[in-house]
């Protein structure tokens, strides 16, 4: 009787950006414990603890002792990141039914399973429920970012004010402090054009060390 790890996977057809091992969304890296060890390829633990894999990892072929639906999901997941178009499924009826469901609903091609139509009916009820969960996120991804944006915008302006409170404490010459603040308005501009995520300063502490420098000037004077 052949090794049940043998009779679940997902081949790739040959088609797509990669078939290489360990080529997985990152999300899944962070969600497994990746281990070469215990089989063939690169095994995916859904438990440090657990000895057998969820899945394992052949570059061109995904196999799983189970038939899972979460499993398979994570499966699917991988083979979608890597752009496979044609995918040929092998084991038991349950997974290659839960594989071609699966699969189909993120737009692959899946050869291997006669689906009933019962099937196509589930297939069309997991497309829909995909494509609510796409338009929501869609939905909710601008005003997320706006969000983002204007809290970036604040902390650079507290930043800005930071930046500016401890210049003139500590600067003298004003054409030297008009310099100084100048170029720090046009990083902080750059930064924000690119992207990055703006820290917020702690106003109270910066604040607090010109107060302490003064003191031991005063100290120093007398």
């Amino acid at each position: 009787m052949p090794d049940e790890i043998d009779r679940n996977q997902i081949d790739s057809e040959g088609r797509g950006r990669s078939m290489n091992k360990g080529d997985v969304p990152e999300p899944l890296r962070r969600r497994y414990f990746l281990d070469e060890r215990g089989g063939p390829g690169l095994g995916f633990y859904a438990d440090a603890r657990i000895q057998t894999a969820a899945f394992r990892d052949l570059g061109a072929r995904l196999v799983t002792p189970r038939s899972d639906p979460n499993a398979i999901r994570d499966m699917a997941a991988v083979a979608q990141h890597r752009g496979w178009t044609v995918v040929v499924v092998h084991g038991g009826t349950d997974f290659r039914r839960e594989a071609w469901l699966t699969a189909s609903a993120l737009g692959m091609e899946v050869r291997g399973y006669q689906a009933s139509e019962r099937d196509r009916q589930e297939l069309e009820k997991r497309q829909a429920a995909l494509a609510r969960k796409n338009n929501r996120s869609a939905e909710e991804r601008p005003e997320q970012t706006d969000r983002e944006a204007r809290e970036n915008a604040a902390s650079a302006r507290n930043n800005l004010r930071v930046v500016e409170a401890v210049v003139r404490a500590r600067v003298g010459d004003r054409p030297a402090q008009e310099r100084i603040l100048t170029a720090a308005r046009q990083r902080l501009a750059s930064w924000l054009e690119q992207g990055a995520h703006v820290r917020p300063v702690d106003l109270g502490r910066s604040q607090a060390q010109p107060d302490s420098q003064r003191s031991r000037e005063r100290q120093r004077s007398r």
